[in-house]
């Protein structure tokens, strides 16, 4: 009988290290496919995050999410801008972002476009993207494990009276950073199903958004549409940004104001659709108490809330402008930029 066990403990023991092996060697030669997210996440972040690390010519920047790379084409603003926004980021990777930049250049000028969800820590690409594709160093993710300490909440998480939980989520997360094999054993078959399906259609789509990034300079459009009309916006939500965030937010306005750079704020607008929810809404009175708040946290930071409702004809979806509505925002900044740093 003891045999017997000792024989299943070995097996199962053979099988759990053959699966953790064949998954680590799936990350190690296909990290695209087997971290978790889309292939096609893994290609524009990783071209970001070089275009951030290197050396170039360009002394004005913008930084943001999604919506900070397809609202404003750096092209239409002159030859000293590009666009460093990261996909699904907040102010967290927004500091990180300048405080790599400086390490290999000069900035006068930081635009930062934010949409109102990922201002206030709404963003679930945290854990989805910026993790398991290491954007932070191992002593930036020890950095933010002791603010999240200091506010006892997971960073994107909810707050808890526990510090063993918050304990656990942090370990978690480590292991994930570490590319421990099992932390990606959801998702392990759906890659594996996308690399030998779709790996043609996926290069295909990636040379394209690559090419698109490298022309603009960090610009890219996701909503192709013609125009959208989705009502995005819950009317009667009460918005109190999280805590961390806006502890990064201070960091990089520090930062900003050692380097003396100029900084903007964008808030990016909405379709005709959301807006006619927004207007008038609670949402609407919370947003607006709390940008006054930070006015006057932080007296140099130049807020620009408007346009903050355009016509849906200018939406490739339901949250990002198309080729149209980057013309109209691009050119909205370019004359606040001109009538603040002049």
């Amino acid at each position: 009988m003891n045999k017997f066990l000792i024989k299943i403990i070995k097996y199962l023991l053979l099988v759990t290290g053959l699966s953790g092996l064949i998954i680590f060697l799936f990350i190690s030669i296909k990290p695209p496919y087997f971290l978790g997210a889309p292939a096609l996440d893994y290609y524009y972040c990783s071209y970001q995050y070089d275009q951030i690390n290197k050396k170039t010519e360009f002394k004005n920047i913008i930084i943001g999410d999604s919506r900070g790379n397809a609202s404003i084409n750096p092209n239409l603003l002159g030859e000293q801008w590009v666009n460093l926004s990261i996909p699904g980021s907040d102010f967290l990777e927004g500091y990180i972002t300048l405080k790599r930049y400086l390490l290999h250049n000069r900035v006068d000028t930081v635009v930062m476009v934010y949409g109102l969800n990922y201002i206030a820590e709404n963003s679930p690409y945290f854990t989805q993207r910026t993790i398991p594709f290491r954007f932070l160093t191992y002593q930036e993710l020890q950095n933010l494990e002791l603010v999240e300490k200091k506010y006892n909440y997971v960073f994107h998480g909810n707050a808890t009276k526990s510090s063993f939980n918050l304990q656990w989520q942090q370990f978690d997360r480590k292991l994930k950073y570490l590319h421990f094999p099992f932390s990606y054993r959801e998702t392990f078959i759906d890659g594996l199903n996308n690399l030998f399906s779709s790996q043609t259609e996926v290069r295909v789509k990636k040379e394209k958004i690559i090419k698109q990034l490298r022309d603009h300079r960090g610009y890219m459009n996701f909503g192709e549409a013609d125009s959208n009309n989705t009502d995005g916006v819950n009317p009667d939500y009460h918005y109190n940004p999280k805590p961390i965030n806006q502890y990064y937010l201070n960091l990089l306005m520090d930062l900003a104001a050692e380097k003396k750079i100029t900084v903007f704020l964008a808030i990016a607008p909405m379709n005709q659709a959301s807006f006619a929810s927004y207007t008038n809404s609670k949402l609407e009175s919370s947003v607006n108490a709390y940008f006054e708040k930070l006015q006057h946290q932080h007296t140099g930071l130049f807020i620009v809330k408007d346009p903050l409702g355009l016509p849906n004809s200018l939406f490739g979806d339901p949250y990002h402008l198309n080729k149209k509505g980057t013309l109209v925002f691009s050119e909205t900044i370019r004359k606040k930029l001109n009538g603040k740093t002049q």
